[in-house]
């Protein structure tokens, strides 16, 4: 174990090489028991990190990708649409991957129809300076978070569903952070409409009930008045990031780490910049249907 619920380290293996079905039952048991999993020292291209991914299920196109804007055509990106660079490295003045992403608490995909079960990330680069390494993924248990909740609040929430949405996101950051340029409707119609889903989400396999909105991408809870759902996203977003519920990652080159989203939200932390460089490319697993 990492941390305290969430976050485990997975020691002696080698993702160059074929994993035994009893292995891998092992390693996807830990994900589901720690949410967060680390196999570290992993020296992995990008065609042997899908074929990992794909041992979890099927690998999901990123909705970033989903459509070719003023962005997408300035970034250089793996062959295949299943992977992808997050990095603050450029190549010829072109951004290598996604220079922004994680910038808000969120789980992988939650503005898709079709929910992502695990995320992987591989280091290939983290940021370092004079022995201290930078860049750390904070996690958040929204299982926990629910089980902290007031009696009271849970029987608000049981069979509420929300929107999340992409597109507003897409803007949102634009303007915060000016990373990206800010897109007009035409624009942001490529991509993925708004997904419904239960602001309370019983886990596939652990059965354990988890919140499922986040402040990234979740606009506002269906069929309530718009200021009161405005003030419980608000009253979840703050509570389901508690001290008492998370877990941060240190990063060490050549980590692979793996969560499930279902289970746990993530940050990434922006507290580096060039000449510091960080080089990540990561899948993700889609969920299974019907698992909500």
């Amino acid at each position: 174990p990492l941390g305290n619920d969430i976050g485990a380290e997975i020691i002696g293996l080698d993702l160059r090489k074929p994993l035994s079905a009893a292995v891998f039952e092992e390693v996807e048991a830990a994900l589901f028991k720690y949410a967060v999993i680390a196999i570290r020292k992993q020296d992995i291209d990008t065609t042997q990190l899908s074929d990992f991914g794909r041992r979890f299920g099927p690998l999901q196109i990123s909705g970033r990708r989903h459509s070719k804007n003023k962005d997408s055509e300035k970034r250089i990106q793996p062959d295949s649409l299943e992977v992808n660079y997050i990095s603050n490295v450029k190549v010829d003045g072109k951004n290598l991957g996604s220079d922004d992403a994680g910038r808000y608490w969120h789980s992988d995909l939650c503005y898709e129809t079709r929910t992502s079960k695990a995320t992987i990330l591989h280091a290939i680069e983290v940021p370092v300076k004079d022995g201290v390494v930078y860049g750390a993924t904070q996690f958040t248990d929204v299982a926990a978070a629910y089980d902290a909740l007031p009696g009271d609040v849970k029987i608000r929430l049981a069979g509420l569903m929300a929107a999340n949405s992409f597109r507003l996101m897409w803007n949102r950051k634009a303007r915060q952070f000016g990373n990206r340029p800010l897109l007009s409707e035409e624009e942001l119609s490529k991509f993925p409409p708004d997904a419904i889903h239960p602001v309370v989400r019983s886990h596939p396999v652990t059965k354990r009930k988890c919140l499922y909105v986040c402040e990234g991408y979740t606009d506002h809870i269906l069929d309530m008045p718009e200021q009161e759902s405005r003030d419980l996203l608000e009253f979840l977003f703050v509570h389901v990031i508690k001290d008492e519920f998370r877990y941060q990652h240190e990063w060490q080159q050549g980590d692979v780490l793996i969560w499930d989203n279902c289970a746990v939200q993530h940050k990434a932390t922006f507290d580096y910049a060039p000449p510091l460089r960080r080089l990540m490319q990561r899948c993700t697993v889609q969920e299974i249907a019907g698992t909500h």
